[in-house]
């Protein structure tokens, strides 16, 4: 049972080409048929709707009021089918999710283990945002941040990824030129590499704080280095530069590689952590989900990260 009482929609396109080309020869070029062809559609249209749609001219046709209301309601309704097209194929390509972390947990961490994403999920396009600026979930464009804090953010649905815990890191060159580096309170005399502008991400672990619930609480007799990017820091400590703060999450697998010792087995471990997050309602998202799902494998599946 037909539900609309039209003629077809094939000749309804073979007379929109018509009307826009204002030949039916030019009709029969764009559509890939005959000139006589695109005629006899266009004879059985208007049989079928009982109006002339067209004045046959010398060499040249030209719609009729009827033709020119027809082509217009025609065009506009061979626009939204057009727009509704374009929309259904633009949500069959590859979902495409941004995700932010800080530089360091991006170059760090995120970048090395991306590949093994990729292989799992090939149909996601991902964009990592690395930014050291505190994100916004509603209002930043992000579907998936690397938060710090307590796990506690307003319409977010976090997991923790892994506490904080934090130690000085060096290079093994640095250590052999200072064997005296042996108990915290000889990191006064040392060259330290600080992190500067990183506190509003990074929480506020600094080597003050480090230093204070070590129970040290002199100042430093050398001048520091202080370097505004983490990437830096690990460069300069690998560079035997001096003595940095290494995050367990990023240094411990140098630390396994012997690119970095640590002087002084002490750290600080601290209440808060790091956590993946995303608005409340969002996490049904498949793209979404799958991202989720991924990481908190990487860290439970032997990152060795806990």
């Amino acid at each position: 049972m037909r539900k609309f009482n039209m003629p077809s929609l094939s000749l309804f396109h073979t007379f929109e080409v018509a009307a826009r080309r204002r030949s039916f020869t030019l009709a029969a070029d764009e559509l890939c048929i005959t000139q006589s062809a695109v005629s006899r559609q266009i004879k059985a249209l208007e049989d079928q709707l009982g109006v002339l749609l067209f004045r046959r001219l010398h060499r040249a046709i030209e719609p009729t009021a009827e033709g020119r209301r027809l082509f217009e309601s025609v065009t506009r309704g061979l626009q939204e089918i057009e727009t509704c097209v374009a929309g259904l194929q633009a949500a069959a390509e590859n979902p495409q999710i941004t995700v932010s972390a800080s530089v360091a947990f991006s170059y760090f961490w995120l970048m090395p283990r991306l590949e093994r994403f990729s292989a799992r999920h090939p149909e996601i396009d991902l964009r990592v945002l690395a930014t050291d600026q505190k994100v916004d979930l509603r209002q930043e464009g992000v579907d998936v941040a690397i938060l710090y804090g307590a796990g506690r953010w307003e319409g977010v649905e976090a997991h923790l990824l892994f506490g904080e815990r934090v130690y000085p890191v060096c290079s093994p060159a640095y250590l052999r030129n200072h064997p005296e580096l042996r108990e915290p309170s000889d990191m006064l005399d040392q060259t330290l590499l600080h992190l500067d502008g990183g506190g509003n991400i990074w929480g506020g672990v600094d080597w003050r704080v480090w230093l204070v619930t070590q129970g040290v609480t002199g100042q430093p007799i050398r001048r520091g280095v202080r370097l505004n990017s983490y990437p830096m820091i690990v460069q300069a400590a690998e560079a035997g530069r001096g003595v940095a703060l290494g995050w367990s999450y990023i240094t411990d697998p140098m630390l396994a590689e012997g690119r970095l010792v640590c002087p002084v087995d002490r750290s600080l471990e601290t209440r808060d952590g790091y956590y993946v997050g995303a608005l409340e309602g969002s996490t049904s998202v498949p793209a979404i989900a799958h991202f989720l799902q991924w990481i908190r494998d990487e860290v439970t599946g032997g990152s060795g990260f806990t």
